[in-house]
């Protein structure tokens, strides 16, 4: 659990709020791209010059007395919600070019104070009138210090990290990454300060009809939203070559996991 403080506590729609790291991991672990925002003083400039961007980031822990990351991560096809390793406190990898400006900043300052966020869209949310139209979400807010990874071994763990976050078991898949490929690999590590999540996951409920408007032909309710990955499309190298075992699995259970939440969520709580 995340220590609430006066950084990462949540004001409105405090019964939205959640600390737990399981939560907030899983969100991040979730979205492909989360938004990290920052403010840079130029030399000779006493302006604050704010930044924002995407970038892929994933929830890990790096120990190297311990056990290597193994190849396969893992036969659960619910890992991504529910792998164990989340329930603890983590940092966060980011993967950048080495010209990005947080890169340049973390490199001349030794660390910059960052905040990563990811919200992951479940449904629209439509009412009897417009301000109380919502969505079905989850995000999370995540503030640290970000500092650049120099150590090779460090390095390569979160690589394998980050690429398994793309396309789950891919690392173990691919050729393996060449060295002078991975001395040019630019990775940044953020030491979470504090974090936070907020969802709604509901229909509308608890709702009198007085109120609303005298029109009776206002449809009210959730309409699910899900991501759905595609039908892969050929490179043209080797076109003979079937998409992997592995990559298929994956395709179909994150697409599945997606949809059944999303309609999970969309259904009227049980009295």
């Amino acid at each position: 659990m995340y220590k609430q403080t006066k950084e990462n506590t949540i004001r409105v729609y405090k019964n939205r709020a959640q600390y737990d790291f399981q939560t907030i991991h899983s969100i991040l672990a979730s979205t492909f791209v989360a938004t990290v925002s920052f403010v840079v003083y130029d030399d000779g400039d006493d302006e604050p010059h704010p930044f924002s961007l995407p970038m892929t980031a994933v929830a890990g822990r790096y120990n190297p007395n311990s056990q290597k990351l193994p190849e396969d991560d893992g036969d659960d096809e619910t890992y991504v919600q529910n792998h164990e390793a989340y329930d603890q406190p983590l940092d966060i990898y980011l993967h950048g070019n080495a010209a990005m400006v947080l890169n340049k900043v973390a490199t001349s300052q030794g660390s910059v104070r960052i905040c990563i966020t990811a919200t992951k869209v479940d449904g629209v949310v439509l009412h009897f009138a417009p301000n109380g139209h919502s969505l079905n979400y989850r995000s999370c807010v995540i503030h640290g210090d970000a500092t650049k990874v120099t150590d090779p071994e460090e390095k390569y763990h979160a690589m394998h990290l980050l690429t398994n976050h793309m396309c789950r078991r891919r690392w173990s898949s691919v050729n393996p990454i060449a060295p002078r490929a991975m001395s040019s690999v630019q990775v940044l590590k953020v030491s979470i300060r504090s974090a936070s999540a907020k969802a709604r996951a509901t229909n509308i409920n608890g709702l009198e009809r007085e109120g609303f408007g005298e029109r009776d032909d206002v449809y009210t309710g959730v309409v699910p939203l899900y991501e759905v990955l595609g039908e892969p499309v050929h490179s043209g190298y080797h076109p003979d070559r079937p998409v992997q075992p592995e990559m298929q699995q994956w395709i179909d259970t994150r697409n599945r996991s997606e949809r059944d939440y999303a309609e999970k969520v969309a259904q009227i709580p049980s009295s």
